[in-house]
């Protein structure tokens, strides 16, 4: 019955675009003019009362209210809403144009301030022209667009009906400025490096392939820039960062999209302690700027971005909560008991880090609520980061968790070209074994490495999800305009 409805309102409007074009007017003209937006109108609006000022809008018509010889429309542009007022008697036969304008169209309103009768503020209406006519009806902006799937998929329906989803976007939008602020005002530099990688490096990851035709070569999209960048730093380059996209062939949860967002940036003649201090910095900071308040809700909770964070050994927390030190434990059926006893199914590949990960993933991340920092991992975790000094066994490395989420790796990097080998080799070991997110050796990036990199320390943090906690939003697809879903059947 509704799609039945829907089709004929579809007809009713596709009817007055032909009407409208048959008497010759243009229902998608290519020129549109105005002089205020509708904020700046309402701002100035006892002047233009004053002076009488003639003021012209362009908005999109989310009501219409038709009394015989008057009616009366609601407008909205991106900066507010007003109420037009058309009189027969100021419009004249034009006053029958009101007939073809239904709500969801844009419309270009000449006309005067004024006030209603009941004191609302109005443009009283000289002349209307039709800016585009919509054909299909929008949602109902009073009751919202409800369904899930719809609003994420349909996303230009869902910015229309929840003002709540623009607000996201606008956060987002501020997020990514105050990152970029934050990191050129310390003299890092925005940089770009391929999307499309002959090897997919930088993380542990299953990648997305595709095949380039013109060179007939298989390529992934990138599961992480960190291998580029880390070569600019061998370029001569101090301080670099990059927003983008990355890729990853995972599942997908309220925490996780095949398609996001990460910042990276590498600091040479800098180890992981100093990027623990920045990292405080810029999200106190970014929380501060983006809510007014260090203290940010988290559905019924609250979570404080207040510096300094709780910082935890790994390893040592590990222990605390489930009795293992990973560090001494290597026997895979000490992990599945492990599992077995939480509730847990074991990862497909048994390697000694995916055990340790896993272990971790599935019962201590899920306790940390506010901003925690855990450092030193075993360095079978962290094929790219370097080895303590005083522990060979353990890597300079932290990981900052949020309300049980990971927002930031960071580590001091591995800058030796042979241990890297060495390392990459061990990977590709567990990848022949089955890990399918194992690193790949990367030659060109070990090439770069033997003409020398600079000490020096790198940081990933999630935009998606630092865009989850500063907006309350408690699925990451709600922060992303456009998230993959499933094709429509």
């Amino acid at each position: 019955m509704a799609e039945e409805r829907l089709e004929e309102i579809r007809a009713q409007r596709i009817s007055k675009r032909a009407q409208m074009i048959a008497d010759g007017q243009l229902p998608y003209p290519s020129e549109v003019r105005r002089t205020h937006t509708i904020a700046q109108t309402i701002e100035q609006f006892d002047a233009l009362i004053q002076s009488e000022e003639t003021v012209m809008l362009l908005g999109r018509v989310n009501s219409v209210r038709s009394h015989g010889a008057i009616a009366f429309l609601d407008i909205a542009d991106e900066s507010s809403k007003i109420q037009l007022q058309a009189t027969k008697e100021l419009l004249g036969e034009r006053f029958e144009q009101i007939i073809a304008v239904d709500s969801g169209d844009f419309i270009e309103a000449t006309g005067t301030a004024t006030l209603s009768r009941r004191g609302e503020k109005t443009i009283l209406i000289t002349n209307i022209l039709m800016a585009s006519k919509a054909i299909r009806p929008v949602p109902n902006t009073w009751f919202g667009l409800k369904d899930i799937e719809v609003r994420s998929r349909q996303r230009e329906l869902d910015l229309l009906a929840n003002p709540e989803t623009k607000e996201v976007a606008r956060k987002r939008s501020k997020i990514l400025h105050f990152i970029r602020t934050y990191l050129t005002e310390k003299d890092f530099i925005e940089v770009e490096t391929p999307i499309l990688q002959p090897i997919p490096g930088g993380t542990l990851a299953e990648p997305f392939t595709t095949h380039h035709n013109a060179l007939d070569a298989d390529l992934y999209l990138r599961i992480a820039p960190e291998l580029y960048l880390k070569r600019l730093l061998v370029g001569g380059f101090e301080k670099v960062f990059e927003i983008g996209k990355n890729f990853r062939n995972e599942g997908v949860d309220k925490s996780h999209n095949p398609e996001f967002t990460m910042l990276e940036f590498y600091w040479a003649y800098a180890d992981y302690e100093d990027l623990m201090d920045m990292a405080e910095e810029l999200l106190s900071g970014a929380a501060h700027a983006i809510t007014g308040s260090f203290d940010v809700p988290w559905g019924d909770s609250t979570i404080s971005f207040k510096g300094p964070f709780a910082r935890y050994s790994y390893t040592e927390l590990i222990k605390e909560r489930t009795g293992i030190d990973v560090m001494q434990e290597k026997d895979p059926a000490v992990y599945k008991a492990a599992f077995k006893k939480h509730g847990i199914t074991p990862p497909e590949a048994d390697t000694y880090g995916k055990l340790v990960d896993e272990l971790y993933k599935e019962v201590v991340r899920p306790t940390l609520h506010n901003p925690t920092i855990l450092y030193d991992y075993p360095i079978e975790l962290v094929p790219l980061a370097k080895k303590k000094a005083s522990n060979p066994n353990i890597a300079e490395m932290f990981q900052l968790v949020i309300a049980g989420m990971e927002l930031v790796k960071a580590y001091t990097e591995l800058n030796d070209p042979i241990e890297q080998r060495e390392r990459f080799e061990q990977q590709q070991a567990e990848r022949d074994g089955g890990n399918k997110e194992a690193h790949v050796i990367d030659e060109n990036y070990l090439r770069a490495m033997e003409y020398g990199m600079p000490p020096a320390a790198g940081f990933g943090l999630g935009i998606d999800r630092l865009a989850m906690l500063l907006t309350n939003t408690p699925h990451l697809r709600d922060t992303i305009l456009f998230p993959l879903l499933k094709t429509e059947e």
